[in-house]
């Protein structure tokens, strides 16, 4: 049995580079995405409601996004609505970075929640040259 010192110590669980790759490699493609939404009366962060970011260029970005079109059944659900936001990542004095930085975020919450008008986000094209 661990002492109270090595129980206030412990680190959280987390999963070794291999082990990650072998379990994903395993995964069956195509295999259903089932958020639990998020409940309407919930306030604060989503860190720990079921959801999805995705940071970097537009490019990569666009080319998830792509493949997670199941996700818009939620958008148009009497029981839930799809919460999305695209945006440039700014510094904390709310400057943009010297290199563009995006975020892409998708939560689904139970219909009566708190949610702003969803609009479809204007897609940031990527500088040439």
């Amino acid at each position: 049995m661990e002492n109270f010192n090595e129980w206030l110590h412990k680190k959280p669980w987390k999963a070794k580079r291999s082990d990650v790759i072998r379990f994903w490699n395993s995964l069956r493609p195509g295999l259903p995405i089932i958020p639990k939404p998020v409940p309407k009366e919930h306030k604060g962060t989503r860190f720990d409601q079921d959801g999805i970011r995705v940071t970097g260029s537009p490019d990569f970005i666009n080319g998830v996004v792509s493949r997670l079109k199941d996700m818009l059944q939620y958008y148009d659900n009497p029981n839930t609505k799809l919460d999305v936001e695209y945006r440039q990542v700014e510094t904390k004095q709310g400057e943009p970075h010297a290199k563009p930085i995006y975020v892409f975020y998708i939560h689904v919450v139970e219909a009566g929640g708190r949610i702003s008008k969803i609009k479809l986000p204007k897609i940031p094209k990527p500088k040439k040259g």
